[in-house]
């Protein structure tokens, strides 16, 4: 019986882990804070804004940790990068049964660390007005924390298919398809777009 996420590839989930929260923290430091998507509004009497156009700017810094995770994987493991491109099974199936998984898993440690400080100490930091919403608070950060991991894998399965669109090659080589990206890209939408609605409803 296969384990999920037991063929994680360790160097690159580090990687991408720490990628992510440092991009997230430079990130926090030059986008304005009613355009940065937080849940500070449940700690303090804040009115969130933007919250839609935030959640998309949050989720840049794992988008990011992810394009480039993805082209370093090509880079590194698909044979034959520069040569005519021909069907790639073993890039295709590590892709699916590695990077993939571990880019998610990725995306969605690094939410979960950002958010630590707040799921262990909410009952210090919680605005008494909203104490009562801690089901509801830990609810959305798990669909925030859903939205990185797919955002993450996102990153990792565009770069891959950008780079394999620009070398060119035969029709139906490629690692990664349109209708995957697709797929992968609204379970990214809805989750952040789910998160921030209803932030929106509890704080407005």
């Amino acid at each position: 019986m296969r384990v999920p996420f037991a063929q994680l590839h360790a160097p690159l989930f580090a990687v991408v882990v720490f990628g992510t929260l440092a991009l997230s923290r430079l990130l926090s430091l030059v986008i304005p804070t009613d355009f940065y998507f937080t849940f500070q509004s449940l700690f303090s009497d804040r009115s969130p804004q933007n919250l839609l156009w935030s959640a998309l700017g949050k989720t840049a810094a794992p988008l990011v940790a992810g394009l480039a995770a993805g082209l370093w994987c090509t880079l590194r493991w698909r044979p034959g990068s520069g040569q005519a491109l021909g069907p790639r099974p073993g890039f295709v199936r590590r892709v699916r049964g590695q990077f993939g998984p571990t880019l998610f898993a990725a995306g969605f440690f690094a939410a979960l660390l950002s958010a630590w400080p707040a799921m262990v100490y909410w009952d210090l930091m919680a605005n008494p007005a909203v104490a009562h919403l801690k089901p509801v608070f830990f609810g959305l950060y798990v669909l925030y924390m859903l939205g990185f991991g797919y955002v993450s894998l996102l990153g990792l399965l565009l770069a891959i298919y950008l780079h394999e669109h620009w070398q060119g090659g035969p029709p139906g080589t490629a690692s990664v398809s349109m209708k995957e990206l697709s797929r992968v890209g609204a379970l990214w939408l809805f989750n952040s777009g789910l998160a921030a609605t209803a932030m929106k409803l509890l704080t407005g």
